[in-house]
């Protein structure tokens, strides 16, 4: 059988029928693009950097040293797994098939639900944020930040309801804009942030007793770690979703969490750039 763009679709539309309905979506959605949209989710740059306080407020360095990769290991398992189901179960609304089918349609309904309500509680949050900061910057005044959430939230809908194309696109813009931010922040730490010696990276907080302290400033990688099973949620307008729906969970993980915590070290220790120039010297 040749593995052809035509075979391909005929395949996901098989895949389909087995679960007792047929192909309406448009799959033009490739696999870089899925896993753009849980990048973007995800977000780093929204995510890491504007909870680094919380996290050193918690736990200090030693929270963020090894706090980071901890919960990029648990994420990655989690992803894992997710990603397992997804090959198996390649719908939308992926959630409510994969509970239904390793329980009971009693529990899908009820995490399909948990679901969908977390999932417009985080967007309404992020966008009301939004709202608050865009609106100083194109001059509004504060007491329409509800009315410029709204329209935010209004927009948002209107282009997704459009072409899927064009979420695609705009979701593939966003990771060259988190990658190129996450670069110049990179840059301006490296040159620009304090210096401190290395054994500030196992300095730990104040706060008592310091596991839980610990635990606490875990929730800041946890907090910016959500949102990736979105590549799930878009399995049936993806092309070849068995494969690359999956590859788009745990890849927008791993990404993240390699260069969120490159992000985090600088932001705590410049003398890592010290320690790079001297490598070369070392050896």
């Amino acid at each position: 059988m040749r593995d052809d763009g035509k075979t391909v679709s005929r395949s996901d539309e098989a895949g389909l029928s087995k679960y007792g309905y047929a192909q309406e979506l448009w799959r033009s959605m490739g696999g870089f693009s899925n896993f753009a949209i849980s990048f973007s989710i995800i977000s780093i740059l929204t995510g890491a950097v504007t909870l680094y306080g919380y996290g050193f407020e918690m736990g200090g360095p030693l929270e963020m040293t090894l706090g980071w990769p901890l919960a990029t290991l648990f994420s990655l398992l989690l992803a894992a797994s997710m990603a397992e189901l997804c090959s198996a179960f390649p719908t939308s609304g992926a959630m409510y098939h994969w509970t239904a089918a390793l329980g009971t349609p009693g529990m899908a309904w009820f995490v399909s639900w948990m679901n969908l309500v977390g999932l417009m509680g985080m967007l309404a949050g992020i966008n009301y944020s939004c709202a608050q900061f865009l609106g100083p910057v194109i001059g509004w005044p504060g007491e329409r930040v509800f009315l410029l959430f709204v329209l935010l939230t209004v927009g948002q809908a209107l282009f997704n309801l459009l072409r899927v194309q064009w979420v695609s696109w705009m979701n593939d813009a966003s990771v060259a804009v988190h990658i190129a931010g996450v670069l110049l922040i990179l840059g301006a730490l490296w040159w620009g942030a304090p210096l401190r010696p290395v054994s500030y990276l196992w300095e730990r907080s104040t706060g008592t007793p310091y596991a839980w302290v610990f635990l606490l400033g875990l929730l800041q990688a946890h907090w910016t770690f959500t949102g990736f099973d979105a590549s799930a949620h878009m399995a049936e307008e993806t092309e070849n979703p068995r494969v690359k729906a999956p590859w788009g969970m745990v890849l927008s993980v791993a990404v993240a969490g390699v260069f969120g915590y490159v992000l985090l070290l600088l932001k705590i220790l410049r003398a890592v750039r010290q320690l790079l120039i001297m490598i070369p010297f070392l050896v």
